[in-house]
């Protein structure tokens, strides 16, 4: 089991082709946005203090195109024999952050929007800067295509996901379509993300862009099984109950934990 000990963060700003540079060591706050609707991507806000006046050049340039936001837990060391002792092993790619008692991992990643400078006081400057989880495909997909007749709803999601793709983004959880097969062709003309809603609507689920990729999930659908939460794995305070709208909580990061997740109080 994790423990949530020893905060774990990275702050990454790259560009097209992956470079850029780690802000990890600055103190930064930030806020995700995230709500469980196609008509708002995710959103990141980030606050990084008193950066040198290259790097806050370089960042409202524009140099970097793209925010990664890694954050979680290192947990405490396990023992290990003297014999271990500097001797290498493998370490699985799905397991990093996830094992030993870490639990870090990625939190956000999304294209930089923009970037403005200030101060909180005369000692203290920042950069604040605002990103959007495929913003380019979310916020400039397009799509002018033809189906002729015959055609049925996974044809029309290969569609509009070509002309996402397009723009970066790709197909990621996507849920059972229907079988109905139309017999008139259809005309596909207008955003990309509005011609989606009706693809989700047939299909009785929501989507939204997640980490680059394009996520449909029916209203009876899980992303990941239920992750328990009580006061050993991370929850803040009481649960507050609401009227007809779930359940209020605060918990500690937990990059497993996602909208359209199950979770578990206990």
């Amino acid at each position: 089991m994790s423990q949530n000990w020893m905060r774990h963060f990275e702050l990454q700003l790259v560009d097209e082709n992956g470079k850029g540079i780690d802000l990890s060591d600055f103190k930064v706050t930030f806020t995700i946005d995230w709500f469980n609707i196609s008509s708002a991507s995710r959103v990141g806000t980030f606050k990084i203090y008193n950066l040198s006046s290259d790097t806050a050049n370089r960042i409202i340039e524009k140099e970097f195109s793209k925010v990664r936001l890694i954050a979680g837990y290192d947990g405490i060391a396990s023992e290990v024999s003297a014999s271990d002792v500097g001797v290498s092993r493998d370490v699985d790619a799905s397991v990093v952050g996830q094992a030993d008692g870490r639990n870090y991992g990625l939190l956000f990643t999304g294209d930089l929007r923009y970037a403005v400078t200030g101060k909180d006081n005369p000692v203290d400057s920042y950069v604040l800067i605002q990103a959007c989880d495929t913003d380019l495909a979310f916020s400039t997909a397009i799509t002018v295509q033809t189906l002729a007749a015959g055609y049925t709803v996974a044809d029309m999601n290969r569609a509009l996901m070509k002309d996402f793709e397009a723009k970066g983004a790709s197909e990621g959880i996507t849920t059972a379509m229907p079988t109905t097969v139309f017999p008139r062709g259809r005309v596909l003309f207008g955003s990309t993300r509005k011609l989606m809603d009706n693809v989700a609507e047939q299909c009785g689920a929501t989507w939204q862009f997640v980490d680059g990729q394009r996520q449909m999930v029916a209203k009876n659908e899980y992303v990941h099984e239920a992750i328990v939460l009580n006061s050993a794995t991370g929850l803040i305070g009481m649960p507050q109950q609401t009227i007809g709208n779930g359940v209020n909580v605060r918990a500690l990061i937990n990059p497993n934990t996602r909208v359209n997740g199950l979770i578990q109080l206990d």
